[in-house]
């Protein structure tokens, strides 16, 4: 038994359905690179918007420990 017009026209919108969804599975680039929101201003070394004060004053100590703080990372107030 064959089916009807209607039948085979929802089975082609459930086909693109599973095949856009399969591709937008793929990779999370562009979602981390939008997630890249702290940026230190004297080498423009881009952080994930979750990166802790911590780990931003570790890179500020390790490589700007002559020009303070607020210069590399305005946000932030120094200690």
């Amino acid at each position: 038994m064959g089916g009807g017009n209607g039948q085979k026209s929802a089975m082609r919108r459930a086909k693109k359905l599973e095949e856009a969804q399969a591709a937008n599975k793929g990779s999370q680039l562009k979602q981390n690179q939008a997630s890249m929101n702290i940026k230190c201003q004297i080498c423009l070394t881009a952080f994930v918007c979750t990166t802790s004060e911590k780990l931003l004053r570790e890179h500020w100590e390790n490589k700007h420990p002559k020009q303070p703080i607020e210069a590399a990372f305005p946000q932030l107030k120094s200690a």
